[in-house]
Order: C-alpha cells, then structure tokens, then sequence
C-alpha cells in the first residue's frame, strides 16, 4: 500500500470518528493557494479544521509530531481563507479549533 492509499484510509476513518462523535462534516481535502485542509466540520456551531496524519507506526515518532510549525501556519493561512469565502456568504462560525487526529496502523507477523 502506498502513502496516498494510506493517507485515504486515515481520512476515511478519522471523518467516520468524528461524524460518531457528533461532527458534521463540511468538506474534504479543502484547498486553496494556501495549502489544503483534510477536513472541516462543524461541531455545535464551532468550526474544527483537521489534520489527519496517518502512519503505519511509531518508528519515526508520533504521526502528530509531523504537523511542524511550517504545516501549522499553512493550515491557519488556508483556514483563513476558507473563514473569508464563507464570510461573504454569511456565515460566522461561533468558534474555531484546529485538531489533529492520528491514525496508527501497526500490522503484527507472528504475533503470538
């Protein structure tokens, strides 16, 4: 499997956690010349920008620990933007969260 497939099946999961837990889910891998954002939901009125960082273990960290600083301000910029296109259509979301969420899969051979 490769990353991109890898990368799929994460944000898959991460949007089916979120709508479980009571998000509505307002776009997928939103972009602009800002950058791109894996998901934007609305959760009781707030709106939540989502990193989704998927992993096939822990050999080079956390998956978390990949949302450098850089990423971090990209991600901002890019939720501005999307904060101002929906400005002009009325919308003002009561608050805004920036969340990451970590996908793990670990594959065991001989386990037990």
């Amino acid at each position: 499997m490769d990353k991109r497939e890898l990368g799929k099946i994460g944000e898959d999961m991460a949007a089916a956690i979120l709508e479980r837990k009571g998000y509505r889910i307002l776009q997928r891998n939103y972009r602009c010349r800002y950058g791109e954002i894996d998901i934007i939901a609305d959760h009781y009125g707030g709106l939540c920008f989502v990193e989704v960082k998927t992993r096939q273990g822990f050999h080079y960290g956390r998956p978390c620990e990949a949302v450098t600083a850089e990423k971090k301000k990209h991600i901002r910029r890019t939720a501005r933007h999307y904060l101002e296109e929906m400005a002009q259509e009325g919308y003002s979301p009561g608050r805004v969260e920036y969340q990451v969420i970590e996908v793990v899969v670990e594959h065991h051979v001989n386990a037990f």
